[in-house]
């Protein structure tokens, strides 16, 4: 079971978890919570994995794009 991030080698121990504040509705929260329960973990957690492995899997398939990628496009 997941219950944190995995520090890579380029993370240095200092690095801090931050907190983010979402407004979901309620099915999807009702869909998280039950997930949540069944896998016995806090549904902030559930939420951090999903969001964690929803970046990763983007980064893989070639789809995470930042504005900082976009200016760099406009230079060229």
């Amino acid at each position: 079971m997941y219950y944190g991030s995995v520090i890579s080698s380029s993370e240095t121990p200092t690095d801090v978890s931050k907190r983010v504040n979402l407004t979901l509705p309620d099915i999807v929260y009702d869909n998280l919570e039950a997930w949540a329960e069944y896998q016995g973990r806090p549904v902030a957690n559930l939420a951090a994995y999903l969001v964690e492995s929803s970046i990763r899997e983007a980064k893989e398939k070639g789809e995470f794009k930042t504005l900082k990628d976009k200016e760099s496009q406009k230079g060229e």
